[in-house]
């Protein structure tokens, strides 16, 4: 080799390699499909929350008013966490993941039951769900955990902790009771697992698992019975479900036009909340509806597209379980307003009205942004090490870009 060519291993290599290490922008396609949830649900809480509001309050935009608080928290936080190298919550993972497995039990102790479950915090003025931190701390952990032991995952051993941290936090939520939290918890670690590497024969029989504990614990409590049947009947019996359909019906093609809406006049329960979806369907028609499952699917692309060029292994195991989460969720909720799923009380991410799903949600996105942040750029890279080989003056027939790359 000439002593030319030996020279791209020190301040020419450190040039190329340059464009791979520097912060560049956020992923603006991303940040704008959020931003475009957040200001569409806006209009939609408030037509869907104007009449309840107005009997109850006086005031048709008072729910409006909160919740623009709440997007306006969010988008802050959206920037500011955006900021912030994502590989510090490795480093504090376990320690996030004990603080949530406490507040849960909190929650839990103070027995304020608010629709038949002790889900919240009541701080005051201030409350909110752990729940949500919960999920976004066991994402947390389960991401560094699998990133520092990616060497040893053969063993079936080395699973046990994360198998074991997940369901303590899972269980937990469930005595609250909020099944459908802790069912989605599961879900996305499974995602997470088999991103991982985890083998698949584990893997298989993780999800033998988890059905049989998930049958026994839905069994346990009869009104989770009562939600299967009347879901394997169509939703008969189901008075949420049916004014839902009722919405989409009533709906059609066009939609009935933005405020026009019958479902939201007490006929549907939470209708500004859980079942918010119903409200988009029948004051935007089919065109409205799919159009925010399309957003969804967007960001479902844009975030896996994130994961996979993540800088390492946390980065892309935090990016696969930010979007699985967000995309899940959505998803889930539009099947249960339409009555493909059982009723579960998930609200729709950064367009259902509540307070906590929205801050958790955002702080997720910011991660998710941060981590596209130190993607490397592999053009930018291949430009720097073009420059670096003319510079040196190597032969062509030296493969420097494969001593680079390996």
């Amino acid at each position: 080799m000439n002593r030319s060519a030996s020279n791209i291993g020190s301040a020419d290599l450190q040039t190329a390699q340059a464009g791979e290490n520097r912060i560049k922008p956020a992923d603006k396609w991303f940040l704008f499909a959020v931003l475009s949830l957040m200001f569409m649900s806006l209009v939609v809480v408030y037509s869907a929350s104007a009449f309840w509001a107005e009997l109850k309050f006086q005031n048709p935009a008072y729910l409006l008013r909160s919740h623009l608080f709440k997007v306006v928290i969010g988008m802050f936080l959206i920037f500011a966490v955006a900021k912030l190298d994502y590989h510090r919550y490795q480093k504090y993972a376990f320690h996030l993941l004990v603080i949530a497995a406490f507040l849960v039990l909190v929650a839990i102790g103070q027995r304020v039951i608010i629709k038949g479950a002790a889900r919240w915090i009541h701080l005051g003025i201030f409350s909110f769900e752990p729940s949500e931190v919960a999920r976004m701390a066991v994402l947390f952990f389960v991401a560094a955990y699998l990133s520092e032991n990616a060497e040893k995952l053969a063993d079936y051993r080395v699973l046990m902790t994360p198998v074991v941290a997940t369901l303590v936090v899972a269980g937990l939520i469930v005595l609250q009771p909020n099944f459908s939290t802790a069912f989605m918890i599961l879900a996305v670690v499974g995602v997470m697992f088999l991103a991982g590497g985890v083998r698949k024969r584990h893997l298989v029989a993780l999800f033998g698992a988890a059905v049989a504990v998930g049958a026994v614990v839905l069994i346990f409590e009869s009104y989770r019975v009562h939600r299967i049947e009347t879901w394997l009947n169509h939703g008969a019996g189901n008075y949420q479900v049916r004014q839902s359909v009722i919405g989409f019906g009533n709906g059609g093609i066009l939609g009935v036009g933005p405020g026009n809406s019958r479902q939201r006049n007490l006929f549907l329960p939470e209708s500004y909340g859980d079942f918010i979806y119903s409200i988009i369907g029948e004051e935007y028609g089919l065109w409205g509806s799919t159009l925010v499952l399309l957003i969804f699917l967007f960001i479902a692309f844009r975030g896996t597209a994130i994961a996979k060029r993540a800088p390492d292994r946390f980065g892309y195991l935090l990016a696969t379980g930010v979007t699985t989460g967000i995309c899940s969720y959505a998803f889930v909720n539009a099947g249960v307003a339409t009555g493909l799923f059982p009723t579960t009380g998930l609200p729709m991410p950064f367009v259902s009205y509540g307070g906590t799903a929205m801050i958790i949600n955002s702080i997720a996105v910011g991660i998710l942004l941060n981590v596209s942040k130190q993607v490397p750029d592999l053009r930018e890279t291949q430009s720097a090490v073009s420059r670096a080989f003319r510079k040196s003056k190597v032969r062509s027939d030296e493969p420097v870009v494969g001593r680079i790359y390996s």
